[in-house]
């Protein structure tokens, strides 16, 4: 799903509540999250119209089951200028179906102690639902009536618009969002308005909400919405055969009405910029550098690149932070990202500060000055060895939440992969040597290649003055 234009709304109670009607909870199970592990254990099947179905059975604290459903749709050509209309999908999937009214889903969704996240954007939908085993089949009814059945009211449209356009008004001067949308615009300003990757300013975005009528939105699902191109994956104490069954019943027969294929957004050089953007009255500022590597994550540079991350501003004890927030406390936050797509090279490197206006010309020498040490001395051995073991373990434990990784079966689900890519990528990970890591990080990251967008009241703190 496009990150851009993804909304969503949460309906049902927490699972937890659950506990009202069983006093006798089912204990959970000693979990393996290995990769290795995680891959032995699950069930794959493919329904008539295209859907794969992935299924991890597990015993679970309480019995709770995760469930999502992930639509994928459209290609570059077919979405062009639809943005708008599927980013208000998202709202109105819950505001009622054939057979039920808004309040009537909230109340079986109550009914059934179940939680239903459904959202939407450009070229997708999702659908996750966490209740326990023996509401699961209730549960993924509703979804899938959700899903397939939602009747668009025509008294809540305008209501769910005038919601979203208030959210993007209300954010016009939020110092977070205008450095992120600047950076943005700068990797795809090559793409015309109405591209889905064409990053739209917060004007051109009421715009365009502003512009789109309930019978696009009816269309855009017309056209679009179906389950040839998705996937269901269920972690939690099921029955392997009924919940096959079941999704078969639910989705077998709802094909997509149109081709989807991936839209892409490559690597492309970009002429860095220094940008300064005044929000008045704003008690912090943000701070962001930024650049464009050519890496997707199955190139050989990627491993050493994602330690090298890590270390640098990726976790609370990288470089950036305990420089920039511990040693010199001039900011709240300091941290690095590097954003890397699958089979597509279009890659991001970013560090990001908030802290005090006043202090942004300081922060900003910090990174800088932290940047091109690292640059010349590379990593240390100690350093590198606690890093690998800290990053794994965080992995880990991210494959132990269930919801997080339902996300991680479907997407691996996406593009053909098994969890044998997760177990490679660590082995490669946990093979690195200093050396190795350093010499990747001094080829790929060049210091003379960053933007800089600094957002905050700089007048009112007397710096940054042109």
């Amino acid at each position: 799903m496009h990150p851009k234009s993804r909304l969503a709304l949460v309906i049902g109670v927490p699972v937890l509540a659950a506990a009202a009607f069983s006093q006798a909870l089912p204990p959970g199970e000693a979990f393996d999250p290995t990769p290795s592990n995680i891959e032995s254990r699950l069930a794959r099947a493919k329904l008539a119209n295209g859907m794969k179905v992935v299924l991890l059975p597990k015993k679970t604290p309480g019995g709770t089951v995760v469930a999502q459903v992930t639509l994928r749709f459209g290609d570059e050509k077919s979405l062009f200028g639809k943005s708008a209309a599927a980013q208000l999908i998202g709202g109105l999937l819950m505001r009622g179906t054939k057979s039920r009214t808004r309040s009537q889903i909230q109340e079986e969704a109550k009914r059934l102690h179940a939680q239903i996240d459904v959202s939407s954007g450009i070229d997708g939908a999702t659908a996750i639902i966490e209740t326990v085993e023996a509401n699961l089949a209730g549960a993924l009814r509703l979804a899938a009536e959700i899903l397939r059945q939602s009747s668009f009211p025509e008294g809540e449209f305008e209501q769910v618009r005038q919601q979203r356009i208030a959210n993007v008004e209300s954010r016009m001067s939020e110092q977070q969002m205008l450095a992120s949308l600047a950076i943005s615009r700068l990797l795809t300003s090559i793409y015309p308005r109405g591209d889905v990757r064409y990053t739209p300013t917060v004007d051109e975005q009421i715009e365009d909400l502003k512009k789109v009528a309930l019978e696009d939105v009816r269309r855009f699902y017309a056209q679009f919405y179906g389950a040839s191109n998705a996937d269901l994956v269920v972690v939690g104490p099921f029955d392997r055969a009924e919940v096959r069954k079941l999704a078969a019943d639910l989705f077998g027969d709802w094909k997509s009405p149109s081709p989807y294929q991936p839209v892409l957004t490559p690597y492309r050089k970009v002429a860095p910029v220094d940008r300064k953007i005044e929000t008045p009255e704003k008690p912090n500022a943000v701070f962001v550098a930024a650049t464009f590597i050519k890496l997707s994550d199955e190139d050989p540079d990627y491993p050493a690149l994602l330690l090298a991350n890590y270390m640098l501003g990726g976790s609370p004890g990288a470089r950036l932070f305990k420089r920039i927030r511990l040693t010199e406390n001039l900011a709240d936050s300091a941290l690095s990202v590097l954003q890397v797509p699958t089979r597509n090279d279009g890659s991001v490197f970013a560090g990001t500060s908030i802290g005090a206006p006043q202090n942004v010309p300081k922060v900003e020498a910090s990174f800088k000055d932290e940047l091109a040490r690292t640059l010349k001395d590379g990593f240390a051995t100690d350093e590198v060895a606690a890093a690998k073991k800290a990053w794994l373990q965080g992995q880990s434990v991210v494959r132990s939440e269930d919801q997080a990784l339902a996300a991680t079966l479907s997407w691996r689900e996406c593009y053909g992969r098994t969890m044998k890519f997760d177990e490679a990528l660590e082995a490669k990970v946990a093979a690195l040597t200093p050396a190795q890591v350093s010499e990747t990080f001094r080829r790929r990251i060049d210091p003379s290649a960053f933007s800089y967008v600094r957002a905050g009241d700089f007048k009112k703190a007397g710096v940054l003055q042109e």
